[in-house]
This record gives C-alpha cells, structure tokens and sequence, in this order.
C-alpha cells in the first residue's frame, strides 16, 4: 500500500516539475554563423556550415537531432541529418556546431541544365534541430537564403603515353583537364599505375602540378622512370600472344580548394529565416 502511495506521490512531484519546466524552459537560439568549403573534387563539393547554438537557460539541455536539407528553384539538392545525439548545451553557453554538406555534381545537373549560361545560382539551406529537457521536446527551425557559383562537373582523361630515348628509361604521360567552372581549380597531386595490358609498367606520385584555369581545357604532361621488369613482362607477354596491348592508367587526380571559390561564397549576399 506504502508503495503504490510512493509511486503516486513520485508521479505527482514528477507532474508538477514537468510543468514548472515546461514554463520556464527557453528554446535555444539557432543561427548558422559562417559557410566554408571543405574539399572539391572530380565528384563533389563539400561544404561547411557552421551553426551557433546559444543555451539561454540555466540549466543543460540535450540536442538531440539535426536535419537540414538544401533546395534550389524548388529542387532539393541534398538533404541529411547529423549523427544522434549531437550534443549536450551547457547553460547560459554558445556552442559551434558544424554540418558538413556533400553536393553531387550528378544531383546539381538538372538544375544546371535549367539556368543554363547563369554563373550563380539561388540556394536555400534550411535545418530543424530537436532539444529535449525532461521529455519536454523543442523544435527550432532556421533557413539561410543566398546565392552560391553555379558548380559544374569538371573532368580528366589519360591522353597518350611517349617513351623518351636513353637509359634510364622514362616514359611521358600526357593527361587532358576540363574546367567548365568560373574559378581556377588547383591540382594538388597525381598517382597511380600505368598498364600496359595487364602489366604494370610505370607508378606515378606527382605532387609539383600547374592550376587549371577557369573555362579552360588544358594538357598537363608527367615524367617517371619505367619499371624495368614490368616493361620485360609486358614486352615478353605481347611477343608469345602476338596481339598489341593497349596503356591504361588508373589511379587519382588530387584537387585543392579553390581559393577563389571560397572568396565568392563569403561574399554572396545571405539572409537568415
């Protein structure tokens, strides 16, 4: 009997708390303070928000979820959440939260067939974040409206391979870069294998490469050293099948981020929601 009035008295206490809270809680500020780029490469964009989350109560809340979604002429580009739960919000504290977004240039492509000749684009970031305080659930939504350069898909291709006369034998690589952007792309460093048939002849790490220049298509050329018992195997194989063998070369064109790139974003007017 003493029991069942505990449990009644806990439940009546527990009541009561829950509506002096629900009184007194102040929903955290949402903000999104600043937009970075992160990485840029042969497949995407990876941008940086930052969100400035104030606790204004005395008391630590739990943030329990982050959702955001990004939209362009009303078509979603991206949408995701951050791993749960993000976070707990000291009281009376600001905390940074970063959201990293990953834009595929494969998602921008209807959109860019849409705007065509057009160098920027509009774009919406918008995020519902979850706050919870003894059950008590907080949604706060916030949205950024701005404009962002109109990304396009840039490309590489191995061209052609020439052999250079003399020992030690080297071979010269000649590859092809696309840049369809309005802004420089930096290429960081390439690597990878030169095959001839199955046979691996030559490995390349090339970090010394010239930028690509905006709205250009430019050749970019790499010098290594032959691997002598690749180039034996290849040479013996192709003498007992008869049959010529084709060069492929598999391996990665490294970008930087594009310092204009970054410029341009900070200085798009913004306007948050």
């Amino acid at each position: 009997m003493r029991t069942t009035r505990q449990r009644a008295s806990v439940a009546i206490v527990a009541a009561l708390l829950m509506s002096v809270s629900v009184g007194c809680v102040k929903p955290p500020i949402v903000k999104i303070h600043s937009i970075d780029v992160g990485g840029f490469d042969f497949k995407k964009i990876d941008l940086l928000f930052d969100m400035k989350v104030t606790n204004p109560n005395g008391f630590e809340l739990n943030f329990s979820s982050l959702n955001y979604q990004v939209t362009s002429a009303g078509t979603e580009i991206v949408h995701g959440a951050l791993p749960t739960p993000v976070m707990n919000l000291p009281a009376n504290k600001t905390s940074i939260v970063r959201v990293p977004v990953s834009v595929e240039f494969a998602n921008l492509a209807p959109l860019l067939s849409k705007i065509r000749a057009k160098e920027e684009i509009p774009y919406r970031f918008s995020t519902e974040s979850k706050f919870h305080f003894l059950g008590l659930k907080i949604p706060v939504r916030v949205s950024r409206n701005g404009l962002m350069p109109a990304f396009r898909k840039p490309s590489w291709r191995f061209r052609k391979v020439r052999y250079i006369k003399g020992p030690p034998s080297w071979m010269e690589l000649s590859f092809e870069v696309d840049n369809p952007n309005t802004f420089e792309l930096p290429l960081e460093e390439l690597s990878g294998a030169l095959k001839y048939g199955d046979e691996v002849v030559m490995r390349i790490n090339e970090p010394d490469l010239k930028p690509i220049p905006s709205g250009k298509t430019a050749m970019f050329k790499v010098r290594a050293r032959a691997d002598g018992k690749g180039v034996a195997k290849a040479f013996a194989r192709r003498i007992i099948s008869r049959q010529r063998q084709k060069f492929t070369f598999a391996g990665r064109l490294k970008m930087g981020v594009p310092k204009l790139l970054k410029k341009m974003l900070l200085e798009k007017p913004k306007k948050d929601d």
